[in-house]
């Protein structure tokens, strides 16, 4: 595919092309034929031969802009978006903590673990996106339990079982443009829990980040959704949870 943004440029390039459809004249009197395919914003993408173009809809001649008016309220949803994903999980393991926590021995200890998710969103299609609200949720197969900062129970020896805990986030993304991306990440806390036994050190339980899903909408529709699993665990068989966002995401710059 071909991007031309030059009005005249466009025109002059179309004029050897030829297409069974609507023939179309530019501003200055220039006339092609020509097929619309989606629209975005101020722009419509029009295939000639086999080739698609983005123009600004103000190139068209008058009776044809509103031809093309129409044509967008006759088919809101000709508008096309592909998006490309990129996922990264990375511990911090510079800033782990470790305190005292309840337990049947005195030495007992807890120890949290930041990781930061970073992601990526590409715009993969030839026009800018606008307004679009990406969502995200980080899943944790979580097996140190805590409430209110106190420790309250573990899953332990062959019966071992987590429950699903859920990090969810979302952006507001005024405009990605064409080959463009956003880049954000969200930092988060696992714990893992070390029972300590006659100097012998056992690690009891720690919990395990299984992966994210990212989901990109526009109003309420939909528009795309990817998942990524952490070191070799899959998430595609976790339903979206429709969490409360918390926490910050953060924009990388």
């Amino acid at each position: 595919m071909r991007q031309l943004f030059t009005g005249l440029l466009f025109w002059t390039f179309l004029t050897n092309l030829q297409l069974a459809a609507r023939e179309f004249t530019s501003k200055d009197g220039r006339k092609i034929n020509g097929e619309l395919l989606a629209h975005s914003g101020e722009q419509v993408i029009v295939q000639v031969g086999a080739k698609e173009f983005v123009v600004p809809i103000s190139g068209f001649s008058v009776d044809d802009q509103q031809y093309i008016k129409e044509w967008i309220q006759q088919n809101p949803g000709a508008v096309r978006y592909k998006f490309g994903y990129f996922f990264d999980f990375e511990e911090d393991r510079s800033a782990r903590a470790q305190g005292k926590a309840p337990g049947s021995m005195i030495d007992d200890k807890l120890k949290v673990m930041p990781f930061e998710c970073e992601i990526v969103v590409f715009n993969k299609e030839i026009t800018a996106v606008e307004n679009i609200e990406i969502r995200y949720e980080i899943y944790i197969d979580d097996y140190v339990v805590m409430k209110n900062n106190a420790f309250t129970g573990m899953a332990v020896g062959a019966e071992k079982r987590s429950q699903l805990e859920t990090v969810a986030g979302r952006l507001e993304v005024p405009r990605i443009d064409a080959g463009g991306r956003i880049d954000f990440f969200r930092r988060f806390n696992i714990e893992m829990y070390i029972d300590r036994d006659g100097g012998k050190t056992d690690e009891a339980a720690t919990d395990k980040v299984r992966g994210v899903r990212v989901r990109i909408y526009k109003g309420d529709t939909l528009l795309g959704e990817e998942t990524a699993g952490e070191g070799g665990r899959e998430v595609g068989d976790i339903p979206w949870q429709a969490a409360e966002p918390s926490g910050e995401t953060v924009l990388k710059q």
